[in-house]
């Protein structure tokens, strides 16, 4: 079993292990393990015996800006009352780490001041187990030992240094705590998140100050900085003021503008940068107030981009030469991490002018390093954080393309997948459509041994379809910043993994779906199954068949109709529509990341065999007659209107001939299933060209329809008769005539 070590250590300038408001420390937690971390990963639990300390944390900064290595940040969470934690280490890694500066957290606090205030000590400890109050919040624990030389370490929270001493400080209870609404508030942001030495970075601090008017000759503002020695002051250059005092730990910064910029260069000392953190924070100072949220920020300090720790991002990365290294290799084929497709101050590019090209957030992309041989496949999948701010109130929508170092498109569109759902999550992916756009995935096979760059970015503003051309919009290159459509009213921040498919590292699958169970259900309904696929072109003409491919502004499917003979409870029966075939084949790119439409029912979800592949889609019938909708081969038409044949690009002609697919009603408790009307099958055909023409040859009758009553009322249990008639005796096969009904109120 393995065996864990946990260690902490803080940026804190001092012999203690503390985090001191004030300055802004940060905090690292470091997981070292005695073997590879096994499949799926490691999920390892720390806890304390101080309520709420967590939140004593910037949890929201570093949800937004992690700085971590082998740990996923989706794994990130919080037990009940927020004394402890959870993570989990990536397989196959022997140690995992994570760093999160403290949260100036303004004092007296109303709630929690002995948390919050003061000087706390917290005993973080690594547990096998968790208190059932917790287990809603922390769950899939994985097996493991703890080591019991490092079973634990010890951290400091002060408001302030000078409560580091042997008989702290309290806080006074009745110092004000309102912000005086006249005084001026100065805000601080740093960028970018590594500075990196033998490229002589230049890290970007911009102060802001709002709510008042700055005086005449400026407004004089105080920055602790404990590893000030590790910049040359000589090379600073400021925007907008002036420094007007160094210090030893700090400088002060005369303001004249209301956005004043300094770019301070890393100094080259020629010493070895492991692990070592510059902070910048604001400190209280005459005629103006911070504010506590946007407060500082801090540094990471290597010598090379390639001691930037595997996994972790910093900017600008949205051009070729500064693209980070995912390091993939068949004996190290997976890289996690995570990124922002946003506006940062330190997404810029310095001008041989000495000027600064900023990146903004309509035009930021991220790009990814892969180092391929030919027949290679790589899989790229990000996952949406919650809470993404943007233009609309949405997630963030992702769009991928990959490039060859010469800067060329090189996806294939026609023949590789686009942006769907993951394998795991049918249903459940990337639709650009939806008010709500999730995680994306797509693939990539390389052609011919050599190193490909995978960009992320903003959908709309990275595409290069011809139709970017026809509407005047510039195409992404990948060596030009700032370049691509500037179309991108998502954005936030994101996770990504990237995974080489090897035979140890083959494609996700999902999690095999449980047995369906209807409880309590006394006299069981049966339930029957049939099955209508259709066609309609762009013109309008109908063709009774499923086809794989249709043009701009048609649509293909089947609908099943599914029958209860027999009594539904109040709740309505769970059933699974199961089917021979991996689903994924036979179903549209916008339909595989909705949930089919249902009448007289619910979809809830796809349905994964013993295998991991999704076979079918799991049901709730709710009235007596339920219909769901599988689409195989869609084109919105305001899509199409708008921007082109873009889904058609990905959705191309198909050539691999007649497929029949065996759909079926899949045994269950609660109900029976008709012995003679559980299994339908239908064939998907290419396109409709290749649909074979009906067996009346020629005889294509004329269809008319009547209604008995135009008035129904539900208190009378009145009835109508719907009459079809022919023009002419039907084939020997029959006409398949669909209806439809619109209500137009009751």
């Amino acid at each position: 079993m393995t065996q864990v070590t946990l260690s902490t250590s803080t940026s804190f300038d001092g012999d203690l292990n503390a985090l001191v408001e004030d300055q802004r420390t940060a905090l690292t937690v470091r997981f070292d393990l005695d073997e590879p971390a096994p499949t799926g990963g490691l999920r390892i639990y720390v806890n304390s015996d101080v309520e709420q300390i967590i939140s004593r944390l910037d949890l929201p900064g570093f949800a937004f800006n992690p700085t971590l290595e082998n740990i996923d940040l989706t794994s990130f969470t919080t037990n009940l009352d927020n004394s402890g934690f959870a993570v989990t280490i990536a397989e196959g890694a022997t140690f995992g780490r994570f760093t999160i500066n403290v949260f100036d957290n303004p004092e007296p606090d109303a709630v929690l001041p002995e948390t919050f205030d003061g000087r706390v000590e917290a005993l973080l400890s690594l547990q096998t187990e968790v208190a059932p109050a917790d287990q809603s919040n922390i769950s899939d624990l994985s097996d493991y030992t703890i080591d019991p030389n490092g079973a634990s370490s010890t951290v400091i929270f002060v408001d302030e240094s000078s409560q580091l001493a042997d008989t702290p400080e309290l806080p006074d209870s009745e110092s004000p705590t309102t912000p005086d609404p006249d005084m001026l508030q100065v805000s601080l942001f740093t960028g970018p998140d590594y500075l990196i030495e033998d490229e002589g970075t230049v890290s970007a601090h911009a102060f802001l100050a709002t709510n008042g008017v700055i005086p005449e000759g400026g407004l004089v503002v105080s920055v602790d900085a404990p590893n000030l020695n590790e910049f040359d002051l000589t090379g600073v250059s400021i925007e907008g003021g002036e420094i007007v005092a160094v210090r030893d730990g700090g400088f002060d910064l005369r303001m004249v503008e209301y956005t004043t910029l300094v770019n301070l260069p890393i100094a080259t000392d020629g010493e070895i940068e492991v692990g070592e953190i510059a902070s910048f924070s604001l400190a209280a100072g005459d005629g103006y107030e911070i504010v506590a949220d946007y407060s500082g920020g801090s540094f990471s300090l290597v010598d090379t981009r390639s001691n930037i720790p595997r996994g972790e991002t910093t900017e600008p990365n949205n051009t070729i030469p500064f693209a980070t290294d995912t390091q993939i290799s068949p004996e190290n084929p997976t890289f996690s991490g995570s990124g922002s497709v946003d506006f940062e101050i330190g997404n810029r590019y310095l001008n041989p002018d000495g000027t600064y090209t900023y990146i903004d957030v309509t035009e930021d992309a991220d790009l990814f390093k892969v180092e391929l041989s030919a027949g290679d496949t790589v899989t790229l999948e990000t996952f949406e954080f919650e809470s993404n701010p943007n233009a609309f109130g949405q997630g963030i929508a992702l769009t991928t393309q990959v490039f060859d170092t010469d800067g060329n498109s090189v996806r294939d569109y026609a023949t590789s997948a686009g942006e769907i759902a993951p394998p795991d999550k049918l249903f459940n992916g990337w639709d650009p459509t939806s008010e709500n756009p999730i995680d994306s995935y797509s693939e990539f096979t390389a052609t011919e041994d050599g190193t490909y760059y995978l960009a992320i970015g903003a959908y709309f503003n990275i595409l290069d379809f011809s139709i970017y051309q026809e509407l005047n919009q510039p195409l992404y290159d990948p060596f030009v910043p700032g370049s691509g459509g500037g179309d991108a009213p998502y954005f936030g921040n994101y996770g990504v993994e990237i995974n080489l498919l090897t035979e140890d590292n083959p494609r996700t699958t999902g999690i095999p779906t449980p047995p369906v169970s209807n409880p309590g259900v006394t006299e069981p309904p049966t339930l029957s199954l049939s099955a209508n696929p259709a066609t309609t072109d762009s013109e309008g003409n109908f063709t009774n068949a499923v086809v794989e491919h249709v043009e701009v502004g048609g649509l293909s499917s089947v609908t099943f109709t599914i029958r209860a003979d027999g009594e539904i409870p109040e709740e309505g029966l769970e059933f699974v529509l199961g089917s021979n075939a991996n689903l994924f084949d036979y179903i549209s790119i916008i339909q595989n990341a909705n949930l089919p439409s249902t009448i007289g029912g619910q979809s809830l979800g796809a349905f994964y065999d013993e295998d991991g592949i999704p076979t079918g889609i799991r049901l709730r019938i709710e009235e007596p007659t339920m219909t769901v909708t599988l689409q195989s081969a869609n084109h919105q038409t305001w899509f199409a209107d708008y921007y082109g044949d873009i889904i058609g690009q990905y959705e191309a002609l198909e050539t691999d001939g007649p497929e029949d697919v065996t759909f079926f009603l899949q045994p269950g408790d609660g109900f029976e299933v008709a012995p003679d009307a559980g299994t339908t099958d239908i064939t998907y055909y290419d396109s409709v060209a290749d649909v074979p023409p009906p067996t009346g040859g020629d005889i294509v009758p004329e269809v008319g329809v009547t209604i008995s009553a135009t008035e129904l009322i539900e208190t009378e249990e009145t009835e109508t008769t719907i009459t079809f008639t022919l023009s002419e005796p039907p084939p020997e096969d029959g006409v398949v005539v669909y209806r439809s009904f619109i209500t137009l109120g009751r």
